[in-house]
C-alpha cells in the first residue's frame, strides 16, 4: 500500500520509518535540512525494536507524491493552517486519512475540510524525538496507534488500515470508542504534560514538589468532569489508574510541550488544557486548576489550530 506522512518529524518520522521497514510504499512530506538528509541518506530509526536506515521518498511539495492509501497526518496543531492544504493532493477517491495529534477536536476539524468519508480518528502513545535532520529515536517499549470510526463500527476501512498498520515497531488498536479514547489520553497529557513545563521541572521532579501529585490529580479530574459534561464515557477509575501509571514511569516520561517550551517553539497549549478550560466554561463545570496552568503558559501558546 502507499502511505503519505505529513508531518514527518519525530512522531511521523518514527511510524513512517517502521511502515517503510515493514514493506510499504512511503513517502514523507518534509522540507529543510530534514528532507536533504533523507534523501542523501535515508532516514535513520533508533528504537527499542532496533536501528535501522530505510529510504522512503522524501518531497517539500505533496504534488510531487501524489495519491495514498493512507495519509498520517501528524503535524502539530498549531500547523493546521499551513498543512492541512497539503494533504489535498495526497487524496484519491478511497484515501484514508488518519490525525496523530494531541487533543479532541482534530478530527472533526480535518473532517470539516475533507468530509468524513476521509477521515478516521486516532491517537497515538510513543515518546520519539528527532536528534538530527535524517534521524527519529523512539524510546521505552510503546509505539501505539488508537484509532476507530465515530460509530465504533469495525468498517472495511478500519480493517484496511490496521492491516497496514501492523508491523513490527507499531501496536495497533482498533477503538469501539473513538471518542472515549481521545479523552482518556487527554486526562494523562494535558495535566501531566502541562503541570511539567509550567513547573520547569521532570515529573520526578514535580512529583517530589509538596503539592505536585495533588495538582496533577485535580486537573485530571476536570478533564473528566468536563468530558462527562460532554458525553464522554470514562472507566470509572480512570484517574487513579491514569495517575498510577505515570508515577510508575515517571523517570521515563517526557513531554513534548516542554520539549516545545526549551526550544523556543510555540506550545499546543490551546488544543489541550486551553480546550478543557474552553469546554468546562462552556459547560458550567468549574476547572481552577486547569485555568491556573493555563494561564501560566498563554504566553507561550501556538496560534488556534482553526
Amino acid at each position: 500500500m502507499r502511505v503519505a506522512v505529513v508531518g514527518a518529524g519525530a512522531v511521523g518520522g518514527y511510524y513512517g520509518g517502521a511502515l517503510a521497514r515493514g514493506g510499504e510504499e512511503v513517502a514523507l512530506v518534509c522540507r529543510g535540512e530534514h528532507r536533504d538528509a533523507i534523501v542523501t541518506g535515508g532516514l535513520r530509526v533508533s528504537s527499542h525494536w532496533g536501528d535501522y536506515t530505510v529510504h522512503p521518498q522524501a518531497a517539500s511539495d505533496a504534488q510531487e507524491i501524489g495519491p495514498a492509501d493512507l495519509v498520517i497526518y501528524a503535524v502539530k496543531t498549531y500547523h493546521n493552517r499551513e498543512a492541512l492544504p497539503l494533504v489535498r493532493p495526497l487524496l484519491g477517491p478511497d484515501t484514508v486519512i488518519l490525525p496523530l495529534q494531541n487533543g479532541t477536536e482534530s478530527p472533526a476539524r480535518i473532517a470539516a475540510v475533507y468530509g468524513w468519508d476521509h477521515v478516521l480518528a486516532g491517537a497515538t502513545y510513543i515518546e520519539a524525538a528527532r536528534p538530527a535532520p535524517g534521524r527519529v529515536q523512539q524510546t521505552g517499549t510503546v509505539a501505539r496507534i488508537a484509532f476507530g470510526e465515530q460509530d465504533g463500527s469495525r468498517s472495511a476501512r478500519v480493517e484496511k488500515v490496521a492491516s497496514i498498520l501492523d508491523k513490527e515497531g507499531i501496536q495497533v488498536e482498533v477503538s469501539s470508542d473513538i471518542t472515549s479514547t481521545l479523552w482518556t489520553k487527554l486526562v494523562s497529557v494535558a495535566s501531566v504534560g502541562t503541570a511539567m513545563t509550567a513547573a520547569r521541572a521532570s515529573l520526578v521532579e514535580l512529583l517530589e514538589c509538596p503539592d505536585g501529585e495533588a495538582t496533577i490529580r485535580a486537573v485530571m479530574e476536570e478533564i473528566v468532569a468536563v468530558g462527562k459534561s460532554r458525553g464522554v464515557k470514562f472507566a470509572p477509575d480512570v484517574v487513579d489508574e491514569r495517575l498510577a501509571e505515570v508515577i510508575a514511569e515517571a523517570e521515563e516520561v517526557q513531554s513534548s510541550l516542554q520539549m516545545d517550551l526549551e526550544s523556543g517553539n510555540p506550545l499546543e497549549l490551546d488544543d489541550l488544557l486551553g480546550a478543557v478550560v474552553r469546554q468546562g466554561r462552556e459547560s458550567g463545570v468549574p476547572v481552577p486548576a486547569g485555568a491556573a496552568l493555563y494561564s501560566a503558559l498563554y504566553k507561550f501558546r501556538g496560534g488556534s489550530a482553526d
